[in-house]
C-alpha cells in the first residue's frame, strides 16, 4: 500500500490552505499514493492559541465548500483522503474532526478527535476546550477500498495509549494521527508514534503541521512528518521546516506474521484491566 503525509504551513486565509492542499494531494497521488493524509485543521491556522469568538467562524459542516472540495479531489485522483476540518455539527456544537473520504468522493465516516485539551506553558498553548466539543465518535476504523483498514488519532488523542490500543482491537492495520504540535512535545513525537506502533503491530503515520501560522501564534510547528513500521522502525521522516510530501510503500501482509510471532494479542490480560475503565 503506497500512502502519504502532507505536511504544510497554513495562513488566516482558508482560500490559500485549501488551494495548497489540492496540490499537495495531487502530489501525491501522481507519486502513486492511494490514501493520502492531510494535518489537524489543515485549512486553518491553529487558532486554540488564543481564546477569541472570531475563530469560530471558521467552522464548516461536513457538506460545506471545503468538504466538497475535497470530495471532488478524492474523486478526481481516485484515492481515499483525510481531510481533518473544524467541523460544526450545528450552531454551539462544533468537533475536530477528521472526515475520510473514498475513491469515488463518497463519505466512508468521520473521526472525531476525543480528548480535548487545555494546556499553556512557556512553549506550547492550547485552549482546545474553548472550541471543540469532546468527540462522539469512539475509535472507529474504516475499510477501504483498497482492502486496508485505517484507525485516526487526533494530536492529543496520540498520548492516551489506550485509544491507541482500541484502534488495534477494531482491526486498524494502519493508524493515521494528523496534528499540529509544537513547543514542548517535540521529545514526544517519535518516542509515542513508535510506541503505538510496535505495542499494537500496525503502521503508524503522523502528520504534523509545519512553519509558523501566518496570521496565528508566533510558534514555530515542528513538521517532521513521519511513518513507523510495526516493530516500531521510523521508515521515512520530513523536515521540520517545509511544506513536504511525505510517500511511504506499507507490507501489510508483515502485520498478521509479527503479531504471531510476538503474542502480544495473545497474551492480553483484559479480565485484569477494569481499573483502566474507572
Amino acid at each position: 500500500m503506497r500512502t502519504a503525509a502532507v505536511q504544510m504551513g497554513t495562513e488566516y486565509d482558508t482560500e490559500s490552505n485549501v488551494k495548497r492542499a489540492e496540490h499537495l494531494v495531487r502530489e501525491a497521488a501522481d507519486r502513486g499514493a492511494r490514501i493520502v493524509c492531510l494535518q489537524e485543521l489543515f485549512h486553518t491556522v491553529y487558532f486554540p492559541f488564543e481564546m477569541n469568538a472570531r475563530h469560530l467562524d471558521l467552522a464548516e459542516p461536513i457538506d460545506g465548500p471545503t468538504m466538497e472540495r475535497m470530495r471532488e479531489l478524492a474523486r478526481e485522483m481516485r484515492i481515499v483522503l483525510i481531510a481533518p476540518i473544524y467541523e460544526k455539527a450545528l450552531d454551539g456544537l462544533l468537533y475536530n474532526s477528521a472526515p475520510v473520504i473514498g475513491p469515488d468522493g463518497g463519505l466512508l465516516g468521520v473521526y472525531r478527535k476525543s480528548h480535548i485539551p487545555i494546556v499553556s506553558v512557556p512553549t506550547l498553548t492550547g485552549v482546545e476546550k474553548y472550541y471543540f466539543a469532546p468527540g462522539d465518535t469512539g475509535f472507529i476504523t474504516f475499510p477501504t477500498p483498497y482492502d486496508v483498514t485505517i484507525g485516526i488519532l487526533i494530536c492529543y488523542d496520540r498520548h492516551f495509549p489506550e485509544a491507541a490500543r482500541t484502534l488495534a482491537l477494531n482491526g486498524a492495520q494502519i493508524v493515521y494521527v494528523p496534528t499540529a504540535t509544537t513547543g514542548m512535545s517535540r521529545y514526544l513525537w517519535e518516542l509515542e508514534l513508535q510506541a503505538h506502533a510496535v505495542d499494537n503491530i500496525y503502521y503508524v503515520g503522523g502528520v504534523n503541521r509545519v512553519g509558523v501560522d501566518q496570521g496565528g501564534s508566533d510558534s514555530h510547528f515542528y513538521g517532521s512528518s513521519m511513518w513507523v513500521d510495526p516493530k516500531g522502525r521510523i521508515i521515512s521522516q520530513a523536515s521540520d521546516s517545509e511544506d513536504e510530501v511525505l510517500v511511504a510503500d506499507l507490507d501489510l501482509s508483515v502485520i498478521p506474521q509479527i503479531r504471531n510471532d510476538w503474542g502480544f494479542f495473545r497474551d492480553r490480560r483484559p479480565d485484569l484491566y477494569g481499573q483502566l475503565s474507572s
